[in-house]
């Protein structure tokens, strides 16, 4: 059975969980999945803290066989949020949800398997792809961190 799918990058939002020395986790609105990315990866004017609201480009992920050569030069942040499609691999699957590294060791995207087209079924180190960007900082939430 072949299957095509068009992977369209949309604007979502997270807050930030935990704040460690080099990365970030943030909680996507929803409880539609967790991300975490290192701090370079960040368009922001203050120190990152736990509640902050971050907005970002994503898509779904789709199970590849043929990867691409793909090119992650637009993660950047010098200027506004850019969607870029990226690569990665499934480092694990459960019963509800994947979780992907993101090629160049841009961290980890964990969602529901819902969020994944593939005609196969879907294993550890599969290559996948979709639209991803760099994360932008809209305001801050004064929530506690065990609500988020």
């Amino acid at each position: 059975m072949d299957c095509d799918y068009i992977i369209n990058p949309v604007k979502m939002g997270g807050l930030v969980k935990e704040v460690y020395e080099d990365k970030v986790k943030v909680h996507l609105h929803g409880r539609l999945g967790v991300i975490t990315v290192p701090k370079h990866l960040i368009i922001s004017d203050e120190t990152l803290a736990i509640g902050h609201e971050m907005e970002f480009y994503f898509s779904y992920i789709q199970v590849v066989e043929d990867p691409y050569d793909y090119d992650c030069s637009d993660m950047k942040t010098d200027h506004e949020i850019t969607p870029c499609l990226l690569g990665g691999k499934i480092t694990q699957v459960n019963d509800t949800a994947i979780e992907v590294a993101i090629m160049n060791n841009l961290g980890t995207i964990g969602v529901p398997r819902r969020w994944v087209f593939t005609p196969v079924t879907m294993k550890e180190g599969q290559n996948v792809e979709f639209y991803f960007s760099c994360l932008k900082v809209i305001g801050k939430r004064d929530i506690p961190a065990k609500s988020i």
